[in-house]
C-alpha cells in the first residue's frame, strides 16, 4: 500500500470551502408512580371503613376504586410485558443472525466484557474468531464481512494492544483478498468474495483503528490514514486527480463563494454513508499532519471535515453534529484550523483568517445553546443531547481566550480584555481551572502594558 501524500494534496487543494452563517429543552419523561398510587388507594380503604358512610355505599365506593387501580396495574402490566418481550426479542434476534457455531462463544464474550472481566472475554471471542474463519463467507450469512469485522473489532477492544493489531490486520487482509486472490494466506472462500460497498466502508474503520494503534509509529499511522481517505473518496465515486493550481486552503469563512472547486458537503452520498463516515478519515488524517507541523495538507482536510459537519444549508444540522460527534466536533476542527493559520508568519491577513474561523467556531456555540433539545421519545431521558451542549459549554471559555489573543496581536487591548474576562468566567462555570488561570495571566499582562488600545 502506497502513500500518495502528494497526490492527495493536491487532490484537496482543490476541495475548498464556503461558509455561511449557521443555523434543539427536552420533554419530560412519563414515569409510571406506583408507589403513590398503591399509597393513594390503601389510605382511601381506611378512611372508608372507619366513617359512617353505609355499607352498600362503601362497597360500591371501594369497587369503583379497586376497579381504577386494578385497571391501571393491568395496563402497568402489559406495558411492562411488551416493553419486556420486545427487549427479549432483540436479544434473541441480536444472536441468531449468527451462525449455531458461534452463538455460545459470542455470548460468553460479550457478558464476560460487560462485567469487566477482558482476559474471559478475550478467550471466549477468539475462539469465535478461529470459527468464524474456518466459516466459508456464505456460511457467515449476508453481509458476512460485516460479521467477521464486528467480531474482531469487539475482540480487539478487549485485548491486548499487539493482539488487537494482529487482529485487526487479519481482518482488514481478509477484506482485501478479493483483490489480490493470490496474495496467501485467505481461505478459498474469502479469496473469491467481493466486498459490499458497506463493507468496503468496514474496511475503512478497520483501517482507522490501526492506524490509532499505530500513534507512535508515525509512518504506519499514515499509511493507514492515508488509505482510508483514498477508499472513502472512492465509494463517494471521487479519484485523485490533478491538482487546480492557484487554490488557497486558507481562505476564510467568507471567502471561496465563487469557487469552482468540488465540496464535499455538497456532494449527495450513498444511503448506506453517513458524513461521519465521510469525515472521520478527513479529520483523523487532518489531526495527524497537524501534529507533524505539516499545514499545508492539514488546512484542506479540516476544511473538507468542517464542511460535512457544518454544510452551507444548516437546517438539519444536530446539535451532536455542532459539539459532539464520533469524531472531532466543527469547534475543535474550527478551532485547530485557526492554530494551524497562526503558525505561520503573523502577518495582518494571517490574523484574520484565524479570527475568522474562531468567530465561526463562537457563532456555532453560540446557535447550539440557544437550540432546544429534540423530544426522542417517552423514556428518554435526553442525556446523551444534554452531555453535547455541556460539551458546547466547556469550550465556549477555549474559543473566546483565542478570540481574545488574537485581539491582543491586533493591539486591540478593549477587546481582548472583554473577551479573557468572558473566558474566565465561562471555564470557572465548567469548573476548567487552567483555563481560569491562564485567562486571568492575559488580563496582567493586558495591565501592566498600561491597557493601551488602538
Amino acid at each position: 500500500m502506497s502513500v500518495t501524500r502528494s497526490s492527495l494534496a493536491q487532490q484537496f487543494r482543490q476541495l475548498n470551502l464556503a461558509r455561511r452563517p449557521l443555523q434543539l429543552k427536552p420533554g419530560a419523561s412519563p414515569v409510571a408512580r406506583k408507589s403513590s398510587l398503591c399509597h393513594g388507594s390503601k389510605t382511601f380503604l381506611r378512611s372508608q371503613s372507619t366513617g359512617s358512610t353505609p355499607q352498600n355505599a362503601s362497597a360500591g365506593l371501594l369497587g369503583g376504586s379497586s376497579l381504577r387501580v386494578s385497571t391501571l396495574f393491568t395496563a402497568l402490566l402489559v406495558l411492562g410485558a411488551g416493553t419486556t418481550a420486545v427487549g427479549l426479542y432483540e436479544f434473541y434476534s441480536s444472536f441468531t443472525m449468527w451462525p449455531e457455531e458461534l452463538r455460545a462463544d459470542l455470548r460468553a464474550g460479550i457478558k464476560a466484557k460487560n462485567q469487566g472481566d477482558l482476559p474471559l472475554s478475550e478467550r471466549f471471542l477468539t475462539r469465535a474468531y478461529q470459527n468464524a474463519l474456518a466459516l466459508s463467507p456464505s456460511a457467515l450469512g449476508p453481509d458476512p464481512y460485516l460479521k467477521l469485522s464486528g467480531i474482531a473489532a469487539v475482540l480487539a477492544d478487549v485485548a491486548p494492544e499487539r493482539r488487537a493489531r494482529e487482529v485487526l490486520q487479519d481482518v482488514w487482509d481478509r477484506g482485501a483478498s478479493s483483490a489480490s486472490p493470490a496474495d496467501g494466506e485467505t481461505s478459498p472462500g474469502w479469496a473469491s468474495y467481493s466486498l459490499t460497498n458497506e463493507e468496503r466502508l468496514r474496511r475503512v474503520a478497520v483501517a482507522c483503528k490501526l492506524a490509532e494503534l499505530s500513534d507512535k509509529r508515525d509512518e504506519e499511522e499514515e499509511k493507514w490514514l492515508v488509505w482510508s481517505v483514498e477508499e472513502v473518496l472512492k465509494l463517494v465515486g471521487l479519484q485523485t486527480k490533478p491538482a487546480v493550481s492557484g487554490a488557497d486552503e486558507t481562505r476564510s469563512p467568507e471567502a471561496g463563494a465563487s469557487s469552482q472547486s468540488v465540496v464535499l458537503a455538497e456532494l449527495e452520498l450513498p444511503p448506506w454513508m453517513r458524513k461521519v463516515d465521510l469525515g472521520a478519515p478527513l479529520a483523523a488524517l487532518g489531526t495527524f499532519y497537524a501534529r507533524k507541523g505539516n499545514i499545508e495538507y492539514a488546512m484542506p482536510l479540516y476544511l473538507q471535515a468542517i464542511s460535512l459537519l457544518l454544510p452551507p444549508k444548516m437546517e438539519n444540522v444536530t446539535i451532536e453534529d455542532r459539539c459532539q460527534g464520533k469524531f472531532p466536533t466543527s469547534i475543535d476542527l474550527m478551532n485547530n484550523l485557526s492554530e494551524l493559520i497562526m503558525r505561520r508568519p503573523p502577518s495582518p491577513e494571517i490574523r484574520h483568517q484565524a479570527e475568522a474561523w474562531a468567530r465561526q467556531a463562537y457563532s456555532v456555540i453560540e446557535r447550539a445553546q440557544e437550540m432546544p433539545l429534540p423530544r426522542k421519545g417517552w423514556f428518554s431521558s435526553g442525556d446523551e443531547q444534554s452531555a453535547s451542549k455541556e460539551v458546547c459549554d466547556q469550550v465556549v471559555g477555549v474559543v473566546l481566550f483565542n478570540l481574545g489573543m488574537l485581539r491582543e496581536m491586533d493591539n486591540d487591548n478593549a477587546a481582548a480584555r472583554t473577551l479573557y474576562e468572558k473566558s474566565a468566567k465561562e471555564c470557572e462555570k465548567v469548573g476548567m481551572r487552567e483555563g481560569v488561570v491562564e485567562a486571568k495571566e492575559a488580563l496582567r499582562r493586558i495591565g501592566r502594558s498600561g491597557g493601551a488600545s488602538r
